[in-house]
């Protein structure tokens, strides 16, 4: 890997993958144009072949399919079929399509419309589920807040967002604002209105495949959080490319949503599953509870971000816990580190383990490393999925060649419909028809995928570029690391001097010099961290990133 990006116009080195029309149970090959004598073609290596598996059913030759038709066609066919556990009970899909109409005629009865924007706070559990649908039959749109957000940051969004009503968790009701125009309803108060309305006439409104389904506000890593437009085809790709070429998702899966549903991510293990009539499992995060659900519930597939996975195997619950059933264990939100995956595979000897890639600009959904690929491509984030494009920027917007570090940029159909009311960062983000990440990363000979950090975490020291990830990569194979960051702080002479934070696992006191001693040899010198902070926990974002941001305020601060 290059140790330092080389920022230069050069070949095209761009990775797509079309969709084409195939007979149900057709394998479906990725078909790639050849743009430039760098590009990679379909089975020029043997392990560089794109093959992506179709389950479920076959792809539209207009590639859109609404959503909510979908999961009403599925209760028709299979009407007792379980749809949805939750802390709520247990719904068959003739059970959650009655309460998402009950819902909807909810929805209407206060005068809400197509295109009418609602908003909800609402945990892990059913009716966020069923709101989220009703909004789609109503062809209305959906915010979806974080139930973490303080006061101050929900005010921001309401402000921006203007949506009609906002549906919160009764024990939230203090976080939406005196000031808010709008109409708020706690959700036992929402759930007499529904009831109210059960017999009350609906109005069925139809989608295209351009109208706006869902505004995520994203977790602002960089800063102030942005209104991100998805639309009914973003949502309908999502569900080809996880029934198919991403996850594999089929009938009689039992998928575990314990990662919040307001995050993108987990709309991934939320919607196609429901679409295609397989179970979802809803519930918080905890071990124990993870623990008994995947065994009690026969959970088939469970997504988590690697933080919750570094949690996970460290209880004992979990160590003990027999899980048969469990057959494709996915992670994405940032890099797991080798070892961890090392560990999640042997705890887990007969599940394929699959890493994802990807914004909430993306739908969220850019690349997949499947479990193929997991030990032998280690940092790599796959290869494109079907519809997308990845290549590599410098500097100036020019493509660079394999192997050369510089800004991730995608294009394809996951790509969002804009940021709402902000014509000036879309035009920004989507500069030249490509959607810039923020990320630094290569493309191999193969076309695999590597993210190396985010552009704005590299550290410049006296010249020499560091990569973060490298350096806390390293430090993860201590075996008292349990988490860490690595962040650049300013210096006088070199510009910029690195600072690790660490949080030590259960029972271990390690110091500062046994870390430099440690990192001594398996990296090189100027990468290594000058001073080291022992934390009881990093700050994270609701998608299970680390702030850096937060770490380096406090570095300026002092308190660092």
């Amino acid at each position: 890997m290059p140790s330092a990006p080389l920022l230069r116009q050069s070949a095209s080195h761009c990775i797509m993958h079309e969709w084409t029309r195939r007979p149900s149970g057709a394998p479906s090959i990725g078909r790639q144009e050849n743009r430039s004598s760098s590009r990679i073609e379909s089975g020029q290596h043997e392990a560089g072949g794109y093959t992506m598996p179709v389950s479920g059913p076959a792809l539209p030759s207009d590639r859109f399919l609404l959503v909510w038709p979908q999961i009403q066609k599925i209760a028709r066919d299979f009407p007792d079929r379980e749809a949805i556990v939750s802390p709520s009970g247990r719904l068959t899909y003739r059970q959650l399509v009655n309460n998402v109409l009950s819902y909807l005629a909810g929805l209407q009865s206060l005068g809400l419309t197509t295109g009418s924007r609602v908003a909800a706070m609402l945990g892990n559990d059913s009716p966020y589920v069923i709101a989220y649908l009703a909004t789609l039959a109503g062809a209305m749109v959906f915010i979806p807040l974080n139930t973490r957000l303080a006061r101050p940051e929900v005010s921001d969004i309401l402000r921006h967002a203007e949506p009609s009503l906002i549906i919160t968790d009764d024990n939230l009701m203090a976080q939406v604002p005196e000031t808010f125009s709008g109409r708020v309803m706690a959700l036992s108060h929402w759930q007499r209105h529904v009831q109210s309305q059960k017999d009350a006439p609906l109005l069925l409104a139809s989608a295209s495949a351009d109208d706006v389904a869902l505004i995520f506000y994203t977790s602002g890593t960089t800063g102030h959080p942005k209104g991100v437009m998805l639309t009914h085809q973003n949502i309908a790709t999502q569900f080809f490319q996880s029934t198919s070429a991403l996850l594999g998702i089929r009938t009689d899966d039992r998928v575990a949503c314990v990662f919040p549903l307001f995050h993108t991510a987990q709309h991934v293990f939320l919607q196609p599953p429901l679409t295609i009539g397989a179970t979802v499992v809803i519930d918080s995060f905890s071990p124990k509870r993870v623990s008994s659900h995947l065994a009690d519930e026969r959970i088939t597939i469970f997504f988590a971000v690697p933080a919750m996975y570094h949690i996970l195997l460290q209880d004992p619950d979990f160590s003990a816990a027999t899980l048969p059933t469990v057959r494709l264990l996915a992670y994405g939100g940032s890099i797991m580190p080798i070892d961890t995956v090392w560990a999640v595979k042997q705890r887990f000897p007969q599940a394929a383990i699959h890493n994802l890639y990807g914004q909430t600009e993306n739908s969220p959904a850019v690349s997949g490393l499947d479990d193929r690929y997991v030990l032998t491509k280690p940092g790599s984030v796959g290869r494109p999925l079907p519809g997308m494009s990845v290549a590599i920027f410098d500097d100036l917007d020019h493509e660079v060649p394999p192997g050369v570090v510089g800004e991730v940029v995608t294009q394809g159909v996951n790509l969002m419909k804009g940021y709402y009311h902000d014509a000036q960062g879309t035009a920004l983000a989507l500069r030249g028809g490509w959607y810039h990440t923020g990320d630094l990363g290569y493309l191999d000979e193969e076309g695999f995928l590597y993210v190396i950090d985010r552009k704005k975490d590299m550290i410049i020291r006296g010249g020499q570029n560091v990569y973060p990830i490298e350096v806390e990569n390293v430090l993860y194979q201590h075996p008292g690391v349990l988490e860490c960051a690595v962040i650049g702080v300013p210096h006088p002479i070199l510009g910029e001097e690195i600072v690790a934070v660490i949080v030590q696992k259960p029972g271990w006191k390690v110091t500062a010099d046994q870390m430099s001693e440690f990192a001594h040899g398996r990296i090189a010198t100027y990468k290594i961290p000058v001073r080291y902070h022992f934390v009881d926990k990093l700050p994270h974002n609701a998608s299970g990133k680390i702030l850096k941001r937060e770490l380096r305020n406090l570095a300026r601060d002092g308190v660092l």
